[in-house]
């Protein structure tokens, strides 16, 4: 046998015969257990095994670099269509060790030529032993890899912004450039190693609409969502969504250092009071998953910055990343509250991905001011949009058998924010009365657009499973504890009984035209820098701040990608479960209607909708 061919068996002959120019470990079955070994020589070498009716070939390994074959194992154990039996068969030893009965000669022969000609540090090769067909399979390493992942430490410097010049393709722009579907895909998708499942598109619905599935890694079921005008965008949409839920889950960029209590490190730390916390009989109730805060509760803690403070900050970890608990190997700290992806955005820059953080805060907090506040915003006349293509999507929309409603709903900040909602024309009981949701953009146009281009999938959607689930929908509307998970919220509100708590919104003559709307139109800045400087003005003037946690990973780095989510103290927290609801001690909710003309005082505790909240 060649030194340079470390295994036995019909592979490994057929390798040597032309001696490898890197050590290879080949094996005719499962058996993994000469890598570490190999491994451990310190130079590149590749693996090669058979699982049963496949040989995989690669990927090179180079000790100290980050790609690995372990890298290659995770992505494919994480795998969303991956045969749930394969990973029972591998603990087998009695199977691992066994040679697969399909290899062949001929098969043999052509790892041969795949080992000296396809072999790649970013690859796998697949040779299907049913017909000998040849796959390849691309990688990215994997950040947390316990062989060859190093994570930077978690600190203030690299936590420190400077938003730098950014010019735009077009003044209406909010983005530097259009995201590549082909680039995205030759990256990130890959049904057996991608970082992401091929996208799927659902094309029996109203307007263009994708889905692409995150790799299972700690968490199922993961996914991002595509909604434009094309199948190819909604693909790249998806994808990109896809990789900013995979940023908010858990640090893949650097490793968390700082550990310790409010009342150590107040001088640097965000005070999660100011972010929404339960009333305290809330942590009371058996099942709450949550611990109260005190100021002596010791968590970990990520560097973050503050535009208010124009220097780092410490925000909790359970703050800053919402599945903390779910990330293999970690030790996760109980949370203060419920936290979900709101604020997380992903961008083709720092800055970018800020912007638009800031757009679904603004959003958020928004639509759950209006609700809880019962403010009586205006409603917009979609008859004159300056647009056209908001009336086709009305008129689309509208075919299914709903009146399409937007209000107005753009708090102190001037930034354009506006409710959709659909509400039925037929009277038919099997249909939800109403289902609703929002958006939030620079310019009110494009606001719209995207709010309707939320709104066309979820009225499908619940069109749908409505009337299997009218009856629980019914008993939700009755006891607002049974509200437990996000999909709940929109089901409870589409229920008949429940149609009078939007008459704040549905009654009266409140129109507004679209020159009307803004009470301080957004200027058309040929640099995004501008536009980031001019939200963040627009939030401090309004008495807020805008932390930014920094979520890029090299994952996104691949594609010049960033990822951030924004923190918005003393704005409204979006929440699903009406347990989980977070209003306590947050002023804004109580003084901005009434700033705004909506109530005659400040608002208290008595005041506010008790209700669910009916975003979807």
């Amino acid at each position: 046998m060649s030194n340079a061919v470390l295994g036995a068996g019909l592979l490994a002959d057929a390798i040597a015969r032309r001696p490898p120019s890197m050590l290879v470990v080949a094996r005719d079955g499962w058996d993994t257990g000469d890598w570490s070994a190999a491994h451990d020589r310190g130079e590149p070498w590749l693996p090669v095994w058979t699982e049963l009716d496949r040989v995989v070939v690669g990927p090179v390994v180079r000790p100290g670099e980050p790609g690995c074959v372990w890298c290659l194992q995770k992505w494919r154990s994480s795998a969303p269509q991956r045969d749930q039996w394969t990973a029972e068969l591998r603990k087998d030893d009695r199977i691992a060790t066994q040679p697969s009965p399909w290899l062949s000669d001929f098969a043999a022969d052509a790892v041969h030529e795949l080992v000296h000609s396809g072999a790649a540090r970013d690859c796998c090769w697949y040779l299907d032993l049913r017909d000998l067909s040849v796959t390849r399979h691309a990688f990215l390493p994997d950040p947390l890899c316990p062989v060859c992942g190093v994570l930077p430490d978690d600190t203030a410097a690299q936590a420190a912004i400077t938003p730098l010049p950014r010019p735009k393709p077009k003044a209406r722009a909010s983005r530097i450039r259009e995201l590549s579907e082909s680039r995205l895909t030759e990256l990130y998708v890959d049904a057996e190693t991608g970082v992401v499942a091929p996208p799927n598109g659902l094309r029996d619905s109203l307007f263009p609409l994708a889905e692409a599935v995150l790799a299972e890694y700690g968490y199922r079921g993961e996914a991002g969502f595509g909604r434009t005008r094309d199948f190819a965008s909604c693909r790249a949409t998806a994808v990109a969504e896809a990789l900013e839920r995979l940023g908010g889950q858990w640090p893949w960029g650097k490793r968390t250092t700082v550990r310790g209590s409010y009342a150590e490190l107040a001088g640097d730390a965000l005070d999660p009071r100011s972010l929404g916390l339960f009333p305290p009989e809330r942590y009371q109730e058996p099942d709450c998953p949550y611990q109260p805060f005190t100021e002596d509760a010791v968590v970990s803690w990520v560097w973050a910055y503050s535009f208010r403070r124009a220097r780092p900050v410490l925000v909790p970890e359970t703050y800053a990343y919402y599945r903390t608990a779910m990330q293999p190997g970690a030790r996760a700290d109980k949370p203060f509250t419920f936290e979900i992806s709101n604020g997380c955005a992903l961008g083709g820059c720092l800055e970018e991905a800020i912007l638009h953080g800031i757009l679904e805060v603004v959003e958020r907090d928004a639509f759950l001011m209006t609700w809880y506040a019962r403010m009586p915003v205006p409603e917009v006349d979609l008859a004159r949009a300056p647009d056209p293509r908001v009336g086709l999507v009305v008129e689309r929309l509208e075919r299914t058998g709903y009146r399409v409603r937007v209000f107005d709903m753009t708090l102190t900040e001037a930034i354009p924010a506006f409710w959709v909602l659909a509400q039925d024309t037929t009277g038919d009981t099997t249909r939800p009365r109403v289902v609703c949701t929002s958006g939030s953009a620079l310019d009110p146009v494009a606001a719209v657009l995207t709010a309707l281009g939320e709104l066309a999938p979820i009225v499908e959607q619940e069109v749908r499973r409505y009337p299997a689930e009218a009856e629980r929908a019914r008993r939700m509307a009755a006891d607002p504890d049974l509200v437990r998970i996000m999909t709940d919220h929109s089901l409870c509100s589409a229920t008949p009984e429940a149609f009078d708590r939007f008459s704040f919104l549905l009654s009266g003559d409140r129109r507004t035209g679209w020159d009307q709307l803004g009470r301080d139109p957004w200027p058309f800045h040929a640099d995004l820098r501008d536009d980031l400087t001019e939200a963040v003005d627009r939030m401090l003037a309004g008495g807020t701040d805008v932390v930014v946690v920094n979520q890029t990973s090299p994952l996104h780095e691949a594609a010049d990608l960033h990822c951030v989510k924004v923190i918005v103290p003393g704005a409204l927290p979006m929440t699903f479960g009406h347990r989980n609801r977070r209003v306590t001690d947050l002023p804004r909710l109580r003084e901005v209607p009434h700033r705004l003309g909506y109530a005659p005082r400040p608002l208290t505790d008595a005041d506010l909708n008790p209700h669910p909240h009916p975003f979807p």
